[in-house]
């Protein structure tokens, strides 16, 4: 045996599982993403479904992958929790509004795309995309609109 060997083959073995194990972890975030932005998308849908306007519903598809949204960027790290500001940015009448109450790295750089048919019950189809530096993945889901079942466009 020559003097060394054993650490070359070492490094050669760490270099590989350590190949292996960040493939993983990559394929593990792409799925999570997948994951999340599956459920977010259905989350939108059902909002829509319902009769929510499409900022509810951006708002909702949001909420739902606050686990893949990055880092938050307002409020800063500190005292403030999700829990107590997720009622408050659902409840924000428009997008200023919405950005002073919570905020995440990656929100810009998703596309949520509503579309609902037209007559008196009409398909919901939304799509999600989130394109940040480490994650590409975009889902769709789609559901049936029943609210002109149960609500009068003429008001109280």
């Amino acid at each position: 045996m020559r003097c060394g060997q054993a650490i070359v083959e070492t490094v050669i073995a760490i270099l590989l599982i350590m190949a292996i194990f960040s493939g993983a972890y990559g394929i593990s975030r792409k799925l999570e993403a997948l994951t999340l932005l599956d459920h977010a998308a259905a989350r939108a849908a059902r909002a829509k479904a319902v009769g929510f306007n499409d900022f509810m519903c951006e708002k909702s598809a949001r909420v739902a992958m606050i686990p893949v949204a990055g880092h938050r960027l307002w409020p800063e790290e500190g005292g403030f929790s999700e829990v107590s500001r997720v009622p408050i940015y659902l409840s924000s009448e428009d997008e200023a509004l919405a950005r002073g109450v919570l905020e995440y790295e990656y929100w810009p750089h998703t596309a949520i795309d509503i579309r609902s048919g037209a007559g008196v019950s009409s398909a919901v189809d939304v799509e999600v995309e989130l394109s940040a530096e480490d994650i590409e993945a975009s889902e769709r889901a789609a559901c049936e609109a029943h609210y002109p079942f149960y609500m009068n466009d003429g008001g109280f």
